[in-house]
């Protein structure tokens, strides 16, 4: 099994590195859509993957008829997006055209405007790496980079935030939690927005227990922490796709009371932004990107 992993990583990661080479070789739109429709004609063929994903989709109680077919359709627009990210720059790419905002971004602009910096955050959902330059022209936006042991796959990490003219932060290697959240807050400290995926599951002495497509999970409480110590309001984001286009949403920042029991708030925000998570994914299951992540499986499988 471990052999097969590995060959699996092996395959994964060097067909993103040839793509990224491709795309940044190429000034064709064309060359790029091709390789979208060679993607979308291989999902529905891998019957293996598709099984794994349609397993878990009906364990967590969202299945339905053209839902595997959705989320790849999403999955591959995402691998799409960022080819012509490297095909043709930010700008060049297409990718802002395909982002509305609603009237809800101005919950963020205030929360901006409060000059204290702010932290947004989304689960990981498909089109989380564009995200940030999406929203750059409106509020400067820093993209924290979690350091992956598998060197391979932090060189591409860093790649495609580099692509989408992302300002990227991230602890220096074997950093304590504390120098992890100290990296993070220097950059709140500094006025900026800070974006961050937090639905990354821990173990159980790594966080808190939320409840998750009806399974326990054990998720992480930093960017909480980190309204708290810096003053800085948490706003959660969320996208769905819809008429040809990714709208998004945000909702009502969180925003730390001083004096206040700092466990009791953090356990509490980070409980209500996974309720959130929860009934976005029963929503548009189709957009979250961890749907074939081993970690989720497991947990999924596991419940």
């Amino acid at each position: 099994m471990n052999l097969l992993r590995q060959l699996r990583k092996t395959l994964t990661f060097g067909g993103l590195r040839i793509g990224m080479e491709l795309a940044r070789r190429t000034d064709r739109n064309g060359v790029v859509e091709s390789m979208r429709r060679v993607l979308l004609a291989l999902t529905r063929t891998a019957l293996p993957l598709r099984m794994r994903l349609a397993k878990n989709m009906k364990l967590a109680g969202v299945f339905r008829p053209g839902l595997l077919d959705a989320h790849f359709a999403r999955a591959v627009d995402q691998m799409a997006m960022l080819a012509h990210v490297f095909r043709a720059g930010f700008a060049g790419s297409g990718c802002p055209e395909k982002f509305k905002f609603d009237g809800s971004v101005r919950l963020l602009e205030q929360a901006y405007a409060a000059g204290k910096g702010v932290i947004n955050i989304s689960p990981h959902i498909c089109g989380y790496p564009v995200y940030a330059p999406i929203i750059s022209p409106r509020i400067p936006c820093s993209i924290y980079l979690r350091r992956n042991k598998d060197p391979r796959k932090m060189r591409i990490n860093e790649a495609i935030g580099l692509a989408g003219k992302g300002h990227l932060v991230y602890p220096p290697k074997g950093a304590t939690r504390a120098e992890r959240l100290q990296v993070a807050i220097d950059v709140l400290r500094r006025g900026r927005m800070l974006f961050i995926t937090p639905d990354t599951p821990r173990k159980a002495h790594q966080g808190i227990p939320v409840t998750i497509l009806g399974r326990t999970v054990y998720f992480p409480t930093g960017v909480f922490v980190m309204s708290m110590r810096t003053g800085s309001p948490v706003v959660p984001t969320v996208w769905h796709w819809d008429n040809g286009a990714y709208h998004i949403r945000y909702g009502q920042p969180f925003e730390p009371t001083r004096g206040g029991r700092i466990k009791q708030q953090v356990e509490s925000a980070t409980r209500k932004w996974a309720q959130s998570v929860d009934a976005f994914l029963h929503e548009h299951p189709e957009m979250w990107w961890n749907w074939l992540d081993k970690r989720w499986t497991r947990i999924i499988r596991e419940g």
